[in-house]
């Protein structure tokens, strides 16, 4: 019992750690948004952020394609060798954002830029995540698949408040001109020695068991991606795994974070640094509970945790939206303004309560996509899943829901709010869909030796 303690102590690390910084490269862009649209896009654009927003969204919007070309790596020749190539391609394209120079040096060659580094990332992490979560279910026992495999869901959040600190450390080191001017590339920078340090700690970790063994006895998957897209009953699981909640998951967590960020500052009009401390401080209470949620879900089963999280976002995420702007902003000021102390620890718990809703439906959610899957395919499937709910459909969230406030003309006090119809039919979607999903619980076991 001990060396499996110690053992799994070892995977978590390795697969956390490279998790977590992925998460926080991947990040930085979403959170400097505005600060790369006034230094990659002219003065006078006046769609400058929605075009960031886009180019930021890229990379979601590549992942499925990478989940293919990772998982077929990982399922021929090993989860270890797969994980260990996206985290340095990760790192690389985070260092090189930083090294971008303005669009007033070298024009519209700087977006141009970001658009294709934003794509690596994307492609990185299409890799990073199922990989990481299927090293760990593949050491773990069974039936604390949840509470292992939570570590790794903790990331997100952690990886987010990481962005966010680092950022503010940043900002009040100098003036905003400063940070403006080249401020903002350091935390690109930076991050290239922690990724440097998560790949040396990964080196070190040994192949999967469950692996070896279907090398082994030759059960390795030639062809991992043709034999996914031409199963039909595994499409089939697949599509409602990512509309019964994978997708809703991504729009909770995107909506809870980066919608919110954007909705106090551009909204509302809060000061961008108490933005930063409302959601960084929300983060810092609820990030521990995606670790328990996986826990949780050893226990309680993980479609219950997860309808339980959709149904708390939906009623959770119009209200705190719409308390945000009443209580934020009642005398409709267009320009950066203070709330006062009290109406901002009243914002964080209500930023806290759609984090608590996010980690139900995320924090089982690594181990609940995992047991759909057979092994000599689980990282295409699993990958691929994941990628489409998860990056393409849910990672939308933040450009879609900008793009709806822009274009959409409704009446005026619906106008601020228009943007949440897309987070809010995913989440209904998944509700829907989500019964109609056979429990792979209990049946785990079975899948892994098939």
């Amino acid at each position: 019992m001990n060396d499996l303690k110690a053992r799994m102590r070892v995977i978590i690390t390795a697969s956390a750690t490279g998790t977590l910084l992925e998460w926080y490269d991947l990040f930085l862009a979403v959170i400097l948004a505005r600060t790369l649209s006034r230094s990659f896009f002219p003065d006078n654009d006046a769609t400058a952020f929605l075009e960031t927003l886009a180019i930021v969204a890229s990379s979601f919007f590549i992942r499925p394609i990478g989940s293919l070309i990772f998982g077929s790596i990982g399922d021929r020749t090993g989860r270890k060798r797969s994980f260990l190539l996206s985290l340095l391609l990760m790192g690389s394209a985070t260092f090189l954002i930083g090294l971008i120079p303005n669009y007033s040096t070298i024009g519209w060659l700087a977006p141009i830029f970001l658009l294709i580094l934003r794509l690596v990332q994307g492609f990185a992490l299409s890799g990073e995540y199922a990989g990481a979560i299927i090293y760990t279910c593949e050491h773990a026992p069974p039936h604390k698949r949840g509470y292992y495999t939570g570590f790794t869901q903790a990331t997100v959040p952690v990886g987010l408040l990481l962005c966010l600190l680092v950022v503010i450390l940043v900002q009040s080191s100098m003036s905003p001109e400063e940070f403006a001017d080249w401020g903002m590339r350091i935390p690109f920078l930076s991050s290239a020695l922690l990724v440097l340090f998560a790949y040396l700690v990964r080196r070190r970790i040994e192949e999967t068991p469950y692996f070896l063994n279907l090398k082994g006895s030759g059960n390795i998957a030639k062809s991992p991606v043709k034999e996914v897209l031409v199963d039909r009953a595994k499409l089939k699981v697949m599509l409602k795994i990512i509309f019964g909640g994978n997708a809703a998951q991504s729009a909770i967590m995107h909506t809870s974070q980066f919608v919110t960020l954007y909705f106090l500052q551009r909204t509302v009009h809060i000061h961008e640094s108490t933005t930063y401390i409302i959601l960084a401080t929300a983060l810092l209470g609820g990030a521990p509970l995606y670790q328990l949620a996986g826990k949780w879900s050893d226990t309680f089963g993980r479609k219950k945790l997860i309808v339980y999280g959709m149904v708390l976002a939906f009623v959770s995420i119009p209200v705190s939206f719409y308390l945000f702007l009443k209580l934020g902003n009642p005398d409709g000021l267009t320009t950066p303004h203070d709330i006062g102390l009290s109406l901002t620890v009243f914002f964080i718990l209500l930023v806290f309560v759609n984090t608590f809703a996010s980690a139900l439906v995320y924090g089982p959610m690594g181990a609940f996509v995992l047991e759909y899957f057979q092994g000599r395919t689980r990282y295409t499937a699993m990958g691929f899943t994941h990628n489409i709910g998860n990056g393409l459909i849910g990672g939308a969230t933040p450009l879609v829901t900008e793009f709806l406030r822009t274009a959409l003309s409704v009446s005026a006090p619906f106008a601020p709010f228009v943007g949440l119809l897309y987070p809010m039919c995913l989440i209904a979607v998944g509700l829907i869909v989500n019964p109609l999903l056979d429990n792979a619980e209990g049946q785990t076991e079975l899948r892994i030796k098939n």
